[in-house]
């Protein structure tokens, strides 16, 4: 078989029969112990019977550790099958193969995976939850290439939406500070009305540590509320909530107190205005 070891290998005799029980021993049980044993002796030489193992294995909990294992190699080979897994798990509305497929893919170092969740994003025909999970995997990647990535979706007024409200709060929920100008953007008072309520109930969920981050987004934060108070009757009150609610997330999130962290942002205003 293609993924047996080279004859010099000490685990040749140990492998083949391993792969067979994995394969089709009616017993799930032995069809567990025969992946874990495989993992352990074959590495690399595991990769393909354990991607059969998470693709066809009738056995939720077999299929499940199957699918964790190849996590665990982070060989790339398993990338594309692991998508497909993903793929069916979301149809099936399976959560617990969904849960582990999507930490798998994400522990596979080294691959194209970014790629290819922006081109399942951008895929129009690809079913809803596939390009949310996509988004979602994206976000949870949080390096440079995945938040520019997220950049571009929130940037295309072709976008579905609801995909580019979920680009969003995935871009602010990274905290990285490639995204701060676009979140910055997004909160400008003249911005959509629609993503500037997304970013600020994402702000109240993001535990921003970067302080500088922080009295950047605080300042925004501080001219929407200024701006909404000036309309008297006519203000937002949902966005002043939100606004609020998120200002004093941020003041939690660098620990400091939330009316000092207010003067620091009126200090700040001050000093911009030469006053």
């Amino acid at each position: 078989m293609e993924y047996l070891p080279d004859d010099d290998s000490p685990f040749k005799e140990d492998l083949e029969p391993l792969i067979k029980t994995l394969e089709s021993d009616p017993d799930w049980n032995k069809r567990f112990g025969a992946a874990s044993k495989l993992f352990r002796l074959g590495k690399e030489k595991a990769v393909n019977p354990l991607i059969k193992a998470a693709q066809n294995d009738p056995h939720s909990e077999v299929k499940r550790f199957a699918i964790d294992l190849l996590g665990r190699l982070g060989d790339p080979r398993a990338t594309w099958a692991l998508i497909a897994v993903l793929r069916q798990a979301l149809i099936d509305k399976d959560n617990t193969i969904t849960y582990h497929t999507r930490e798998a893919l994400l522990k596979i170092k080294g691959t194209d995976l970014p790629s290819i969740l922006i081109s399942t994003i951008d895929d129009e025909e690809e079913f809803f939850e596939m390009r949310i999970s996509a988004l979602d995997m994206l976000g949870k990647l949080a390096d440079t290439k995945s938040v520019e990535s997220l950049i571009k979706v929130i940037n295309n007024p072709n976008s579905d939406g609801r995909i580019r409200g979920r680009a969003i709060e995935e871009l602010v929920e990274t905290g990285h500070l490639a995204g701060l100008q676009l979140i910055l953007e997004l909160l400008d008072v003249a911005s959509n009305k629609v993503f500037q309520k997304v970013v600020l109930r994402a702000i109240k969920n993001t535990p921003f540590k970067n302080k500088t981050i922080v009295m950047r987004i605080g300042e925004s934060l501080l001219k929407i509320m200024d701006f909404e108070e000036s309309k008297k009757n006519k203000k937002d009150e949902d966005i002043t909530k939100l606004a609020s609610d998120a200002l004093h997330q941020l003041a939690k999130n660098i620990d400091i107190d939330f009316n000092d962290f207010l003067d620091e942002l009126v200090s700040i205003r001050k000093k911009q205005q030469g006053k």
